[in-house]
């Protein structure tokens, strides 16, 4: 039993929870006041879906209340005893829409995630979702949706809601299967020849006789191949020995001419020519002499070029300097004009006596116009006081005559006048006497910072910068003159120089000829004694060279013809795998017909099945529901006119029977609204009692879709009265408010602003 459910921002409901009972309960309110969304929020809590969502009517998104950012389903249920609780959010972001579930079991978390406690549901209750919308909730205005259809489609739909479409849909997919099985079969009759069959397995047997003699003949070149290898092995093992020595003994000879070739060219560039290490040493100490001279020279060089760099300095020193004075001094001119523009023909100092002065008349004007102001309140003040017939003084209390106070009115009028134009006059005073202050404190201000900056500004004398400069040009040219004559002396020595180093240089390398020539000489005469030692014959060489190349040669031939046989071998074997490719083809094309023509055969009869099932667990659903409506059908209809109601079916319908006692009449054509009312409601409880004995619930969205007021009272009373007895719980959803009734288990009625996209409102009826 459904005992509660909370909607939290879903559709319309703000924050809604309803509590309902065992029997019927009601929910009544205007169209889209938010009924159906509570019968939609029983759907989603179970299965996370409802049919509106599944045609794609509406989106998860428009689930949520507007300008919320999400929404909370909690459905809490009783079931064999045990308190269940499932919760099921909506969270919208910028970018997407997430879902989640939980369902507790007296408040313990057993399962969480949407799919997950969808299965547990249908689990618990053994009801899935199309179940559920097939035998318990009747959508909006769907009570006698199977008696308003025609034939065609009536039969359709019945035959989804008791699960037999599946038999039709099953059976139609068979016929399809066995015709495109027929069909593949007659394909694969086309490819079979049993005469091709012969003809590969002999050119098969034909194969694997030429494989048999490529490989005997291919065993004998491998055997003759060997022996020529190893004999191949020997020879050139000889000869490599051979040809080491060979290589010495050349090696040996090249060496032999290169140092001739050397010897003779040394003897060439000595020829004529005396070298002796003692003059190498004279060379080394004029080289040495010269060079120290030189140093010294270059001592004094550095020494002048350093003094050159002082005086240098010095001199762009000065010269900044005086590049200052000048500019110092056109800096000075230019503050003595601005100074003079602010002081005019006055000092500083009588400019701040000025301003001394006028801050004292302001001051003293400020004081004069508080007291004005003062005494001008105070006259203001006592005025109203005094009035005509009063005989005192409102100030010293002394008596008054009458004309006395029109006297001190006057008088203090007068006053009041005067003081007022006082009061003008000091103003104007006042904002001159600002002014003026404020130009004398901004030239006062300025006077101070350029006699400041003057005080600063105190100039060298450029005419003794200048004898100085001159002074410091003569030092700096004699300088350079006595510079130029070191650097003269340097050039000189430095050609010296050069001249010892170049003669250096030939003594050096003529010692290092001769030496050369000795230590070649050596290796001339080791090289021709290590020839001497080596046997080597050129035309043993030859001979053997020639038997390893034949060798080589007759293996190749061996390895050529080796190569046409294993290419033969592997034609053979190709031509066998295709062969035998092609018999294990024609072969699975005889196994595939035959495997096709039994297939057929078993779908034949499977087909056959199908249908005389469905046919059967239709009289057998027919049955049941029939049995089920007769034992309601008094329940729901107390009149005694049509004693039974019964569902039958033809090959293109299915129809509604009433018995009137003596035969049995189409209830389309009998009934009145009333009575298609009673016999649909009947019809929905032998549903749901039908398919889903265990969990005896019913939902009715709309049930009194064109009825009269006469039927709508009929059907009210049956749903108070006569449901509860067959079915536990019911769920009526209507906007007729002749349903409202006390026998209800619970009613709520639902009203809401629509105009103002307001929320859904509750009461309790």
């Amino acid at each position: 039993m459904i005992k509660s459910i909370r909607l939290i921002n879903w559709r319309s409901h703000a924050d809604t929870k309803l509590t309902f009972h065992k029997g019927t309960n009601l929910l009544v309110g205007i169209m889209g006041a938010g009924k159906s969304s509570i019968l939609e929020g029983i759907s989603f809590a179970l299965f996370g879906t409802f049919p509106a969502i599944e045609r794609r009517k509406i989106k998860t998104d428009n689930l949520v209340r507007f300008n919320e950012q999400s929404a909370k389903v909690v459905l809490e249920f009783e079931w064999s005893g045990v308190l269940y609780r499932i919760e099921r959010t909506i969270e919208r972001s910028k970018k997407s829409i997430s879902t989640n579930a939980e369902i507790y079991k007296n408040n313990m978390l057993v399962e969480h995630g949407q799919t997950a406690v969808s299965s547990y549901v249908q689990s618990l209750i053994s009801v899935d979702y199309d179940l559920f919308t097939r035998a318990i909730y009747s959508e909006q205005n769907n009570l006698d949706h199977f008696l308003n259809l025609d034939p065609k489609r009536r039969k359709e739909e019945i035959d989804t809601l008791l699960g037999l479409d599946k038999f039709e849909l099953a059976r139609t997919n068979t016929v399809s299967v066995i015709n495109q099985v027929r069909s593949k079969k007659e394909g694969f009759s086309g490819q079979f020849n049993h005469s091709e069959i012969q003809e590969i397995q002999k050119k098969e047997g034909e194969c694997l006789s030429l494989i048999a003699a490529t490989t005997s003949k291919l065993a004998e070149r491998n055997s003759q191949a060997s022996v020529l290898s190893d004999a191949i092995a020997a020879t050139s093992k000889l000869f490599e020995n051979m040809k080491k020595e060979k290589d010495v003994f050349e090696k040996l000879d090249r060496e032999l001419l290169r140092l001739n070739t050397q010897v003779d060219s040394l003897k060439k560039e000595l020829e004529g020519k005396n070298f002796d290490h003692s003059q190498v040493t004279i060379l080394e100490q004029k080289f040495a002499s010269s060079n120290s001279a030189k140093e010294k020279l270059l001592g004094e060089i550095k020494l002048l070029e350093q003094k050159q760099t002082s005086l240098s300095k010095e001199i762009g020193s000065i010269e900044g300097r005086i590049k200052t004075i000048v500019q110092a001094e056109a800096t000075i001119s230019t503050l003595r004009d601005d100074l003079k523009k602010q002081l005019g023909e006055s000092s500083l100092d009588q400019l701040n006596q000025e301003l001394k002065e006028q801050d004292q008349q302001l001051l003293s004007a400020s004081s004069e116009k508080s007291s004005l102001e003062r005494e001008i309140k105070e006259i203001n003040d006592l005025i109203p006081r005094l009035k005509e017939g009063d005989s005192k003084c409102p100030l010293c209390l002394s008596d008054l005559a009458s004309h006395s106070i029109s006297h001190i009115r006057a008088e203090k009028a007068r006053l009041l006048s005067e003081k007022n134009s006082r009061l003008v006059e000091l103003s104007s005073l006042i904002s001159a006497l600002k002014t003026k202050i404020t130009s004398l404190t901004s030239r006062s201000k300025s006077a101070s910072l350029i006699s400041e900056k003057l005080k600063m500004l105190k100039p060298e004398s450029a005419d003794e910068l200048s004898a100085a400069r001159t002074t410091l040009e003569l030092g700096l040219t004699n300088i350079l003159t006595e510079k130029k004559q070191f650097q003269s002396k340097v050039d000189a020595i430095n050609t010296d120089l050069d001249s010892t180093k170049y003669q250096l240089k030939e003594l050096r390398e003529g010692l290092a000829k001769k030496s050369n020539l000795d230590s070649i000489s050596k290796n001339l005469f080791d090289t021709k004694e290590r020839l001497s030692t080596i046997k080597f014959d050129g035309a043993e060489f030859d001979s053997l060279r020639t038997q390893v190349e034949n060798k080589r040669l007759e293996m190749e031939r061996q390895l050529a013809s080796k190569k046409t046989l294993e290419s033969e071998l592997r034609n053979s074997n190709d031509l066998l795998k295709v062969v035998r490719e092609r018999i294990a083809k024609i072969k699975s094309v005889e196994a595939e017909i035959i495997f096709l023509s039994k297939l057929e055969e078993e779908l034949a009869i499977y087909k056959n099945a199908l249908l005389e099932t469905q046919t059967s667990l239709r009289l057998n659903l027919i049955d049941a529901i029939n049995n089920a409506m007769n034992e309601i059908w008094p329940i729901f209809y107390p009149y005694k006119n049509y004693h039974a109601l019964r569902l039958g079916a033809n090959e293109k319908d299915y129809v509604f029977e009433v018995f009137d006692g003596q035969e049995w009449k189409s209830l389309e054509t009998m009934a009145s609204g009333g009575e298609r009312a009673c016999a649909a409601l009947a019809l929905r409880v032998a549903f749901a009692m039908v398919l889903t004995p265990n969990l005896s619930w019913l939902i009715l969205d709309e049930p009194t879709h064109n009825l009269d007021s006469g039927a709508v009272q009929l059907l009210s009373s049956a749903l108070q009265y006569k449901v509860p007895e067959v079915v536990k719980q019911t769920f009526i959803i209507t906007h007729d408010e002749g349903f409202m009734g006390s026998e209800f288990a619970s009613s709520y009625r639902l009203d809401r602003d629509k105009t103002n996209n307001g929320e859904t409102k509750i009461d309790q009826a």
